[in-house]
């Protein structure tokens, strides 16, 4: 529908609003009668129908069809759509006439009624009695289903939630899902918490913040990143098994895996280490999973993933050697990472040239970068990646066995990362200088690198048990599960540019 069309309709539905005030005083009522949702009508039709039960529905108006005195209407909520049927007969000549003339497609109505078979055996309510919940001024475009504009439909999510009724369900089942993550921890006895939005140091993860001022105290703030260094703090507290889900905030680069604004879960398990964690994350993951889609084998994008357990186990630094040929643990690991990205990553070796020659314990996000482009993307079917080096593991404990290694792993699904843990560094010496480290990456420019945390640093030093933990990111994995080209397409409302004028 053109601009113009839909201004004009625009005001024609104006004209009808104001037209109603004469035969309803409140156009836009504070609340409904309602006797049923539509899918339990649907279930109790039969019963009702030889009861002869007086019906209310609330619902909006799908579509809309005249025969002469009969006028027929699919009424939608979010059980599903029922038929109606408008009689002049039934309501009057006047509210009959009223109803045609007045109410439109996409308006809310409160009906009362009967049910009965139409001749094509169709389930039917006759409506009795009629009256306006609330008027839809904006006509629904005629051309939004299977609409190419995907800026649009994240725009104006709600008029893609009327039209497509697969997306309303996409949405249905997130809920569902985060709702079953909810209840694995919470019988595996994890307490639900909630930490601050805002932070005076950010921290638990690798990322650039966003910053914001609080007036009242006059000073700047940054939402929070992740949700680490607050539950670590509650474990130093005396809790031993917590769990938080909820927003962080990283003002990074937008793609088709990232958002600024995501949904982070976050668990932490007093007196477990990494090789615990992975256990428990392989249950939760298959069992939240078959829970919500009564599958473990998903399609997407034509690739097949496979979530039955066991999964593979690869280390990070054998595969890194693999391949790159460079041997992150010998002291020459430097000077070939370097030559690695003459030859085979320029534009990476050009962004970080000005660290060759540095300690490779100071290369983490050289290292991390390298990952990311050249190993990291042929990983496609669950599988544990372990052992990364301390260098890009600022918050794990060392293995004893292998002191430049962490016991940490990932979960990684179609070149991704879904899903992180370890085995917490819980020594507050070793925590305050591997911090030294990212500040030093820090001033060399690396805006990603963390902070100091001097308040974590003195919690730590009043002890934290040998502690376990986990954090995945909800929105990627869900976009996976349900084979969705881009993760803004499984949040509601993505931040977008501001529209224009």
């Amino acid at each position: 529908m053109s601009q113009e069309l839909e201004k004009n309709e625009y005001q024609i539905r104006r004209e009808k609003l104001d037209d109603l005030k004469q035969f309803q005083a409140d156009l836009y009522p504070a609340r409904a009668k309602k006797t049923c949702s539509i899918d339990q009508l649907k279930i109790n039709f039969k019963i009702w129908f030889k009861k002869n039960k007086s019906i209310n529905l609330v619902g909006r108006i799908k579509t809309k069809r005249e025969h002469g005195n009969l006028t027929f209407v699919n009424l939608e909520d979010l059980g599903g759509q029922f038929q109606l049927a408008f009689s002049k007969k039934d309501i009057g000549t006047e509210k009959y006439k009223n109803f045609v003339k007045l109410i439109d497609i996409a308006d809310f109505i409160q009906v009362t009624g009967t049910l009965f078979t139409t001749h094509q055996g169709e389930p039917t309510l006759m409506v009795k009695k009629w009256q306006l919940l609330s008027k839809a001024l904006r006509p629904l475009p005629e051309k939004w289903h299977g609409l190419k504009d995907q800026e649009l439909r994240y725009r104006q999510r709600y008029v893609d939630l009327i039209i497509n009724q697969d997306v309303r369900e996409l949405f249905i089942k997130k809920s569902q899902f985060i709702q079953n993550i909810r209840q694995f921890l919470i019988d595996q006895k994890f307490l639900e918490v909630e930490t601050p939005t805002l932070e005076a140091v950010p921290g638990g993860a690798e990322a650039e913040p966003f910053i914001t001022h609080h007036n009242t105290l006059d000073i700047d703030l940054y939402l929070r990143i992740s949700l680490e260094l607050h539950l670590k703090r509650l474990m130093v507290g005396g809790y031993e098994k917590v769990f938080e889900i909820g927003k962080v905030f990283r003002n990074e680069g937008m793609s088709q895996q990232h958002l600024q604004e995501f949904t982070l879960m976050e668990f932490y398990w007093a007196y477990a280490d990494w090789q615990d964690l992975m256990q428990l994350t392989q249950k939760m993951y298959a069992q939240v999973i078959k829970q919500t889609f009564s599958k473990l084998k998903f399609n997407y994008q034509g690739t097949q993933i496979d979530f039955k357990a066991p999964w593979q186990k690869i280390n990070y630094i054998e595969i890194f050697k693999k391949k790159t040929g460079v041997d992150l643990e010998k002291p020459d690991a430097t000077e070939k990472l370097f030559n690695f990205l003459k030859t085979k990553d320029k534009k990476v070796f050009d962004e970080f040239k000005k660290l060759q020659g540095q300690d490779i314990n100071q290369l983490g996000r050289v290292i991390d970068t390298v990952y990311k482009h050249h190993i990291r993307p042929e990983i496609v079917q669950p599988t544990f990646l372990y052992h990364h080096p301390v260098a890009v593991s600022p918050l794990a404990k060392r293995d004893p066995e292998y002191p430049q290694r962490t016991q940490r792993f990932q979960i990684l699904v179609l070149g991704a990362e879904v899903g992180n843990g370890y085995s917490e560094l819980n020594d507050p010496i070793d925590q305050q200088q591997r911090f030294e480290q990212q500040v030093k990456m820090r001033d060399l420019g690396d805006k990603e690198a963390q902070m100091m945390d001097q308040d974590f640093i003195r919690a730590l030093e009043h002890g934290m048990p040998p502690t376990g933990g986990f954090g995945m990111g909800i929105d990627r994995l869900f976009m996976y599960l349900t084979d969705q080209p881009s993760v803004r397409d499984i949040v509601l409302f993505p931040t977008m540019r501001p529209e224009k004028e």
